[in-house]
């Protein structure tokens, strides 16, 4: 199985969409907007997040559901 991970959708530009994909590897990823690419956040870990912000659980459920859900970070 693969292992969840948080993707961050960037801009060329260095700015950050808003959008953060929880997805069972990069190939469950949609397209980035256009100018934009998801980047790999390193240092995510599943455990630990849902430790520090508990109201994830949903969205982890769902991306473990479905292999990838998307969030807006405003």
């Amino acid at each position: 199985m693969n292992r969840l991970d948080r993707y961050i959708e960037w801009m060329s530009g260095g700015r950050r969409t808003g959008r953060v994909a929880y997805a069972l590897g990069a190939s469950k990823l949609p397209k980035p907007v256009t100018g934009g690419n998801w980047q790999l956040d390193p240092k995510f870990n599943v455990a630990e997040e849902l430790l520090r912000n508990p109201s994830l659980k949903d969205v982890i459920t769902a991306a473990i559901a479905k292999g990838v859900e998307i969030v807006n970070w405003d």
